[in-house]
């Protein structure tokens, strides 16, 4: 039985999430999309900035999955879209909802913006929809030029950093804030890796406590705290080679606060409740440990 208009465009708006999402099944075009929609839309309302996004059985992304599908489809129908028929409006929207997700935020603005011109009961939602991708875009980018000065890269980043916190702080408890987040999230990494290679390993230490303290709800935040375990370990590491190296003595209490540093970085990440990230931990207190041992073992 062909599904109405109504049964097909319905789901895509009241969304509930969902963990586990079966195989495909593509017996006629109707119900292939009938069930790419349905497992699309069991996922849309998940919180993936403080959750790992969902995978299929063969390991694949969901929403990347759900692309490729409604792409393959979408291809196969071959309807110009002055041509378009609720099915196609309904193809093209949920598309647009899977590019957000990827985080493809200027075809998901085109993607919607061709849904709001044809016309349908979600052209007003896809209207929205253009608004907000149109700002995730505008934050959006490839990284500044590889040759760019130390400054100049920094100074982008910043302003990347400025703008995806000042969106994700418009966009608290939207549906949208999670992508926000994550986006903020993600370039703020990528700006202490730039103050550790550009200026300091001090401020590269003080970004990533910022980014600990400004995402403590986030999935990645036992990672963030090995990430500054690490950078306050390799700053110890190089205050003993540095002392060694200029024949000085070494500034003990510099040298001990960045170990400090590392271990409590270290412990807290242990307390992560996934076992791998446990182990992770506790691997590098033990190398910090033997590093330790080693360093005492120099100096007499």
């Amino acid at each position: 039985m062909r599904l109405p208009v109504a049964a097909l465009l319905l789901p895509l708006l009241p969304l509930a999430a969902c963990q586990t999402a079966g195989p495909p099944v593509a017996e006629r075009p109707d119900h292939s999309l009938t069930l790419i929609v349905t497992e699309l839309q069991m996922h849309l309302r998940d919180d993936t900035y403080r959750a790992f996004r969902a995978r299929s059985g063969d390991g694949r992304d969901v929403f990347q999955q759900a692309l490729s599908r409604l792409e393959r489809l979408q291809s196969q129908r071959a309807v110009p879209q002055d041509q378009w028929g609720s099915v196609d409006i309904v193809i093209e929207y949920a598309r647009a909802r899977a590019l957000e997700r990827s985080r493809r935020y200027l075809e998901a603005m085109a993607s919607y913006r061709r849904v709001a011109q044809v016309g349908s009961l979600v052209a007003g939602r896809a209207a929205e929809a253009v608004a907000v991708m149109t700002r995730f875009a505008e934050h959006s980018g490839p990284p500044a030029e590889p040759h760019a000065s130390g400054e100049r890269e920094i100074e982008w980043l910043d302003a990347r950093v400025s703008g995806w916190d000042a969106l994700a702080r418009q966009l608290s408890g939207e549906s949208y804030e999670p992508l926000a987040l994550e986006e903020l999230e993600a370039w703020s990494m990528l700006r202490v890796d730039a103050l550790l290679r550009r200026r300091s390993a001090q401020e590269a230490i003080e970004a990533a406590q910022l980014l600990i303290e400004r995402h403590r709800t986030s999935k990645l935040h036992a990672r963030h705290l090995l990430r500054l375990g690490d950078l306050h370990a390799e700053a110890a590491r190089r205050e003993h080679l540095r002392s060694r190296v200029e024949q000085k003595a070494l500034d003990t209490a510099r040298y001990d606060g960045l170990l400090d540093g590392a271990f409590a970085a270290y412990e807290l990440a242990g307390e992560e409740r996934r076992p791998g990230l446990r182990a992770e931990a506790a691997k590098k207190i033990d190398a910090l440990l033997a590093a330790q041992r080693r360093m005492v073992s120099d100096v007499r």
